[in-house]
């Protein structure tokens, strides 16, 4: 059946035909042209605060001080899906300084922009730039220490290596360095400082730091040394309260007989020639020995006292088994007070203006008196223009008499108003008078002696002292002053 229509010729004839017709469709469709077609879209768009990068400058010799403007804005165009894809910083406005010297010019921009963008406008396209020349100068390092070190110590000169830098700035930058300095932090140090790397600054007049100044080498070594500023003072013994009646000081004996004040050196050259140490005689209640201890107040000023306090050994006894001893100090400063407005004192006679007291008292507190501790005050109130004889008042520790010749002590004294020439040469019967007991001092009256209260360390003494007969017991020691216990 098959054969049969193959061999048939009208069927061979419709299949040729249809062969063709397919064939011709499928030529067509393959070079035919598209149905439809693709459309690309351009865009514009602004981008401000463009950097402006300068290169080529030969940074060695020259520095770029000023530029009228560090930014652009530009207009740029491209593919949408470009523009989009980079973001503010891809594009940048290049400045060439190659091969340029100091001076001020007007130099062109060159846009540099993404790949696939260009450029529609850029504003500005030109900029004035001014280079400086640099230059290079010697300066000596300063350190300026930050902080203070531990109390009683001080600073010496700082050591540092190397002590002279090189400063490289533009000359108009240069020429307003006056400094250049390191700091260090020494607040607490108790020994050498010693840093090896401190890093530098250069500062003008103001104190404000250049920056851009390139210091050669930009640290230094630094050594500072520390010494202790202190100075030992003698330790005096005073004494406050009152023994019992019947009872009086033997001896008195400090474990330690100096001290060490640590202060700056203004405190230490003006502090006075001893320390105090206070013993309340009230607490001695029956004879014996006793250590107690005293505390040590650090003068006014001073950072601290070492040590801070010493151990007092006491030996109290019954009043009539005590030994005492006499001593004489000389040179007692005679101080003149009360002289009234408008007029002036002057000592006559005697003419050192000073004289010798001889003391007596318990043989340690009479071995430790100095002439600090006693006063010699020459009181002119009230008295007229013209030459007086002046008793003077002396002003003793607790526990410490006069001795030798109880005479008053005496001293002439010109007084000078306003108009009222002083006096030069005494009379001979008013000649020198000691505490020894030379011509011109008289006994003392009935109910008077020449122990005073001690002296205040303002005044330099106090009114006329009250006679006591029992100079060791409790009941005459109200009768002498007791020193105050801070630093004299």
């Amino acid at each position: 059946m098959m054969d049969k229509w193959i061999n048939n010729n009208t069927i061979s004839k419709i299949l040729a035909l249809a062969v063709a017709v397919m064939l011709w469709g499928m030529v067509h469709l393959d070079t035919g042209t598209p149905s439809s077609t693709l459309t690309v879209s351009y865009d514009n768009k602004v981008i401000d605060n463009v950097a402006i990068q300068a290169s080529g400058l030969d940074e060695s010799k020259y520095v770029l001080s000023t530029m009228d403007t560090d930014h652009v804005r530009m207009e740029v165009r491209g593919q949408r899906s470009v523009l989009t894809s980079f973001f503010a910083d891809n594009y940048k406005a290049k400045l060439n300084l190659s091969g340029l010297g100091a001076g001020t010019r007007t130099l062109a921009l060159e846009p540099d922009l993404p790949n696939g963008v260009e450029l529609v406008s850029m504003t500005p396209n030109r900029v004035t730039v001014t280079i400086e020349e640099k230059q290079t100068k010697s300066f000596n390092v300063s350190i300026v220490p930050k902080g203070s070190p531990d109390a009683g110590l001080q600073l010496g000169k700082p050591v540092i290596t190397p002590q002279i830098v090189q400063v490289t700035l533009p000359k108009s930058q240069l020429s307003t360095v006056t400094a250049v300095q390191g700091a260090v932090d020494t607040d607490g140090i108790t020994e050498k400082f010693e840093q090896k790397r401190v890093k530098l600054k250069a500062y003008n007049k103001k104190g404000q730091e250049i920056t851009g100044a390139v210091i050669e080498p930009s640290t230094v070594s630094v050594e500072i040394p520390v010494t202790q500023q202190a100075k030992s003072v003698p330790i005096k013994i005073v004494y406050s309260g009152d023994l019992p009646d019947g009872l009086a000081l033997s001896k008195v004996n400090a474990n330690v007989k100096e001290a060490a004040i640590y202060a700056s050196q203004n405190v230490l050259s003006s502090l006075s020639s001893y320390v105090t140490a206070t013993v309340d005689l009230s607490q001695f209640t029956e004879a014996g020995t006793r250590t107690v201890q005293a505390n040590l107040a650090a003068p006014a000023g001073s950072d601290k006292i070492e040590p801070g306090s010493i151990q007092i050994e006491v030996t109290v006894v019954p009043s009539n088994q005590v030994t005492d001893t006499e001593r004489t100090l000389t040179g007692i400063p005679i101080v003149l007070q009360g002289a009234g407005d408008g007029t002036t004192a002057i000592i006559v006679a005697p003419i050192s203006k000073t004289m010798d007291v001889t003391v007596r008292g318990p043989q340690d507190m009479v071995s430790n008196l100095t002439n600090d501790d006693i006063s010699l005050v020459a009181d002119v109130s009230g008295l007229a223009a013209g030459q007086h004889e002046v008793t003077l008042q002396l002003g003793l520790p607790k526990y410490i008499t006069q001795a030798g010749s109880t005479d008053q002590l005496k001293a002439t004294v010109s007084i000078v108003g306003p108009s009222t020439p002083a006096v030069t040469n005494p009379s001979s019967d008013e000649s020198n008078p000691t505490g020894s007991g030379d011509k011109g001092q008289e006994r003392p009256q009935e109910g008077q002696t020449s122990q005073g209260g001690y002296p205040d360390a303002n005044s330099g003494g106090n009114a006329a002292a009250e006679d006591k007969t029992s100079p060791h017991n409790g009941a005459d020691s109200s009768a002498n002053g007791t020193p105050d216990s801070s630093q004299p």
